[in-house]
């Protein structure tokens, strides 16, 4: 039974570790997703710049520059966007893992509270036994005395 509760306690332990671990990717992968949004926050707001610099001319040369710069958010937002995918499958993968550890947790606690229930029945059947032999020789006694009394 010690074993039972010693696996119990350890499969307790890595499910709580692993809900702690997913934990920590979903915070990340939070992060990832604020850090896009403000990127595409950035960039929208940088081409109402250029929509309106345009309303009122702007030269080639910050034309340009405005291009390349709504350019490199482009590709920042891009990187980003493969950053929350990657992340997206560690918290997939995570919560596979927790879920796995969590199965294992419910199995053990099961074959603790079935080895319990055995241990608690044939307690309880031991001890009906011994009330038994102990009502038995109560009356055997008692008959014995009868007996010895009629004699």
């Amino acid at each position: 039974m010690q074993a039972m509760e010693m696996l119990r306690d350890l499969a307790q332990r890595s499910s709580d570790k692993a809900v702690e671990s997913l934990g920590q990717l979903q915070r990340q992968q939070q992060e990832a997703q604020t850090q896009l949004g403000q990127l595409q926050r950035y960039r929208e707001e940088y081409q109402r710049k250029l929509h309106d610099s345009l309303t009122q001319g702007v030269s080639s040369s910050q034309w340009r520059d405005y291009q390349q710069f709504i350019g490199s958010l482009d590709k920042a937002i891009e990187q980003q966007q493969r950053r929350l995918g990657e992340h997206q499958t560690r918290v997939d993968s995570g919560r596979q893992h927790w879920q796995g550890e969590r199965r294992k947790l419910n199995a053990y606690e099961t074959l603790h509270a079935r080895g319990e229930r055995d241990a608690a029945y044939h307690q309880a059947r031991q001890e009906q036994r011994h009330s038994d032999e102990m009502a038995a020789q109560l009356r055997r006694r008692q008959q014995d005395a009868r007996h010895s009394q009629q004699s």
